[in-house]
């Protein structure tokens, strides 16, 4: 089990942390309840990262 930071950039900002932790459903698969504060704009960026592990970077277009 690798402990996972999660940071969100909203519309390109500075990255700050997620509302809510990271928590693992099994076998090195992870999952986040993302509160409304952390989709609180029209790009969002979410990185995770962990000691030992690849950082993953993904980015939702929430506004057409």
């Amino acid at each position: 089990s690798v402990l996972v930071t999660a940071e969100r950039s909203i519309d390109g900002g500075a990255f700050a942390a997620c509302a809510n932790a990271v928590s693992e459903i099994s076998s090195g698969v992870y999952k986040i309840s993302l509160a409304a504060a952390d989709l609180n704009g029209d790009v969002i960026t979410l990185k995770f990262t962990g000691t030992g592990a690849d950082q993953t970077t993904i980015t939702i277009k929430t506004q057409t």
